[in-house]
This record gives structure tokens, sequence and C-alpha cells, in this order.
């Protein structure tokens, strides 16, 4: 109710909104597989919304590639960011991390995948510029052995960082670059389109990498946990369902 309270506050004084927004988890389920993860009508409505909205700019930031992100989202005047923010495009903003390279996480694919037919249920996926170890289909008894060899093949790769998720282990470039910097990146070229003189930032997002945009925006932003565990967030909710009804608030503010 504070949230709320606040953004009607802000919003109803006419400051623009910037929202920043996490995908799996945040404005849709976490599902038995990456690839049926997709937007309900009511949330892909209020998203529009949002992007149409000369008050507002909307930005999704997520590990999925960007290819695959912006196939999901399929909106314009959105911000994309994929592999955790590596790559950034939309609204005529072009960013790809210029120290972020496709060969150590390649080399990096290939140990995982020499690895895995030890572990029945592990699934690999390459993005391009991060390749993501998933065991969701892993059964609970052999999942600590797919945290070792993802250690395993860590420890050969000091030029990689490892991001631990909801029963995902993500291999990135280990350059200083993750949400936290991206989200504040979008951040100080989206305020500058904004008409208004003022901006209220939000940030929601459920994973451990979201801890990250969390504190990089602390003070600054309005961040928002998706869930129940530990946080540095400000703000909390339980889980998606309670996202869409604040994308629907956030909406209704600016059309006031």
């Amino acid at each position: 109710m504070r949230l709320l309270n606040r953004l009607d506050r802000e919003l109803g004084e006419g400051a623009g909104l910037i929202v920043i927004l996490d995908y799996d988890g945040t404005l849709t389920p976490l599902v038995s597989s990456p690839g049926a993860a997709f937007l309900a009508p009511s949330v892909r409505a209020n998203l529009a919304r949002l992007a149409r909205s000369d008050r507002a700019r909307l930005a999704i930031l997520s590990g999925r590639g960007l290819a695959d992100l912006r196939e999901r989202v399929a909106l314009d005047n959105v911000v994309y960011g994929g592999c955790h923010g590596l790559e950034i495009a939309g609204r005529r903003l072009h960013f790809r991390h210029p120290r972020a390279h496709r060969s150590g996480v390649a080399a990096t694919e290939r140990a995982l995948a020499a690895a895995l037919p030890t572990v029945p249920g592990a699934l690999l996926e390459c993005k391009g510029l991060v390749v993501s170890l998933h065991y969701r289909h892993v059964v609970p008894a052999r999942r600590a052995a797919v945290r070792e060899i993802a250690e395993q093949v860590l420890s050969r790769r000091p030029d990689l960082l490892l991001i631990a998720g909801h029963l995902v282990f993500d291999f990135m470039p280990r350059i200083g670059w993750h949400k936290g910097t991206a989200a504040q990146w979008m951040v100080s070229r989206l305020v500058r389109t904004l008409p208004a003189r003022r901006a209220v930032i939000v940030y929601a997002g459920d994973d451990a990498s979201d801890e990250m945009a969390f504190a990089a925006l602390r003070g600054r932003a309005l961040t928002i946990h998706v869930g129940s565990k530990p946080t540095a967030a400000e703000y909390r909710v339980r889980g998606v369902r309670d996202v869409q009804a604040l994308l629907h608030r956030m909406v209704t503010a600016l059309a006031s």
C-alpha cells in the first residue's frame, strides 16, 4: 500500500516515469521450460500503454538473449536489455559492451557440454554473450552435481562470472557489467528524453541478478523485489499477479 500511495502521489504531481522490469518471474511466472514463458494478454496490454505514454519510458532487462527478449515482448518504444544488459537496443539506443566477447563463453559452453551427459535433465542454452546452464529438470538429488560441474568449469575461466538464478547458472564475461550498471546506463539516457523535469524511477525483479540493480539504484529508484527471499529492495510484492496490478496502477495514474 505504501508503494501504491507513493506512486499515486508522485505521478499525480506531474512527474515522469521510468520503469525497468525483469522478465521471468516478474512479468511471467516461472515455468518448467524457459521457452514456455509468455506474457499474459493483460500484461502485454498494460506494457503497451506504458510504452505509448509520453510521460513514461519502459525498459525490460533480462538474462535472456536480446533477440529472444524482443520477440517475446514484441512492443515498440521499449528499451530491451539482453544478457544482463551486455546488449541494449530500443528507442534509438544501441549498446553492446565493448569488452564482452563470445570466445570465452563459447569455450565454456563446450566444457559444460562435455560434462553434462553425467547429469540427466541438465540443459545448456547459448545466448551469444552468455551461456546458461538450466537444471529445472534435474532430480533434486543430482542438483549438487550440477553446481559442482559449474564451479569446476568456472575455476578454469577467471575471465567469466557465474550468476546463480532460479535453477540456472549464467556464465558471462567478468567485465564489471551487470544489471545494476546496465540499469544506471538506461536511466541516465532515458531521463533526458522525458518532458517532465522530475522522474519517478521504478525497478522490479525477482532474482539474484536483480539485487545488483537494487543496490545500484538505492536512493534513486523505487526498487521492488518480487517474492519472499531476503532482498536489498525498498519494497516487496508477493508475485507476478501483484506486478500486473502495479502496472495497471501506473498506467491509470499516468492517464489521470
